[in-house]
């Protein structure tokens, strides 16, 4: 027999669960980021930051190939060294990377989902929903402490995955080197007769090893001044713009991913390929 108030009491019971959920997954999100942050290594070899380069590729490796998806384009950065503080009287580094995704308006959501799902079950990755699903974050636990952070707006079109070791001891700069990144892709040369940059040399790679064999890598091609005004051009016909802003523009190439984008007054090409024999 149901009473007077059991509609009520099923009508709460709707809305504290998914409040209750969610109140977890931030939870969850924020240990993650404070345990990597924070805890104390426990073995002598995790503390100098140059025993950190192979865990950091690793789970770069892990977080590029987990970011490559058709809905949408990748580039990958350089690895950076920054100068940080242990304790107030004690210095250290950090080495930080990262994986930047153009994603059409309104997935930015599902992109970082898509990629919490495709990382490693343990590395115990999450995405969070605040503010109404208007604000995101992103948090992953690579292990050796070493990890994965990335937040965000719902509407965001460009997102940055930074894995990093967090801030330890240093005896020197660390020794810090990508894999070969292999012939060119086709999709760069024809991006570069859209450009009317027929020629235009590499100017830079960066890559990292797939977890199942192979290589990731981003061409970059410094093209020229970028202009005032940034509008897309040069792009294949029948191809779809994955994202289009004032400073740039990314679509897909077949299984590449073509990103051009001013940066310091100049306009660079970067054409990203899928995991791939070296």
């Amino acid at each position: 027999m149901t009473g007077p108030g059991a509609g009520g009491t099923r009508e709460r019971r709707r809305w504290v669960l998914p409040a209750v959920a969610a109140g977890w997954a931030v939870l969850l999100a924020g240990g993650i980021v404070w345990s990597v942050r924070n805890d104390p290594p426990t073995v002598a070899e995790q503390r100098d930051v140059a025993k950190a380069v192979p865990e950091l590729r690793t789970a770069f490796g892990a977080l590029a190939a987990a970011a490559q998806d058709e809905r949408w384009a990748i580039r990958l950065g350089a690895t950076r060294v920054e100068d940080c503080a242990i304790t107030p009287v004690r210095g250290g580094q950090e080495l930080t990377r990262d994986v930047v995704l153009y994603v059409a308006e309104g997935d930015a959501r599902t992109a970082l989902e898509t990629v919490a799902q495709r990382l490693p079950e343990d590395y115990q990755a999450v995405t969070v929903a605040t503010r109404g699903g208007t604000k995101l974050l992103f948090a992953a636990d690579a292990g050796e402490f070493v990890g994965i952070e990335a937040t965000g707006q719902s509407t965001d079109q460009e997102l940055s995955l930074r894995v990093y070791t967090g801030c330890r001891p240093s005896s020197g700069v660390p020794e810090i080197g990508d894999p070969v990144g292999g012939a060119e892709p086709a999709a760069l040369t024809t991006a570069l007769q859209g450009l009317d940059a027929v020629g235009t040399p590499v100017t830079g790679t960066r890559a990292v090893s797939c977890p199942d064999g192979g290589t990731t890598v981003t061409f970059t091609v410094d093209v020229g001044p970028a202009d005032a005004e940034i509008t897309p051009r040069g792009v294949p016909g029948g191809t779809e713009l994955l994202w289009s802003g004032a400073d740039g523009w990314a679509y897909r190439a077949g299984g590449d991913a073509v990103v051009v984008a001013a940066e310091g007054g100049r306009l660079l090409l970067n054409v990203t390929t899928n995991c791939r024999p070296a």
